[in-house]
């Protein structure tokens, strides 16, 4: 059997990652709820021990856009989960 190549590893993973990112922003855009320990953590975690290796420029540069990308959905998944808090307490002061 032989081995699989970090370069090949890391587009796949770069790959997996991606469908992950957009399962989780739809998952959040559907119920305003993010996804409790969500999977692409661990891709992510993946990605970066698979970079310490070879790996071309151009992939890293790929990587560090979809870090980027998931760095913005969990900003504003956190954004607007602190506004629906607010929005909240502020239902429940009013009903007082």
């Amino acid at each position: 059997m032989s081995r699989v190549s970090p370069l090949v590893w890391f587009k796949s993973r770069l790959s997996r990652l991606k469908t992950c990112l957009e399962t989780e922003r739809r998952c959040w855009k559907e119920t305003g709820e993010g996804i409790e320990g969500p999977e692409s953590e661990e891709f992510v975690k993946e990605l970066v021990e698979i970079g310490k290796r070879s790996v071309s420029e151009e992939l890293v540069k790929e990587f560090e856009t979809i870090l980027a990308e998931a760095d913005r959905l969990y900003d504003e998944i956190e954004k607007d989960t602190v506004e629906d808090g607010i929005s909240r307490r502020k239902e429940i002061i009013a009903l007082r």
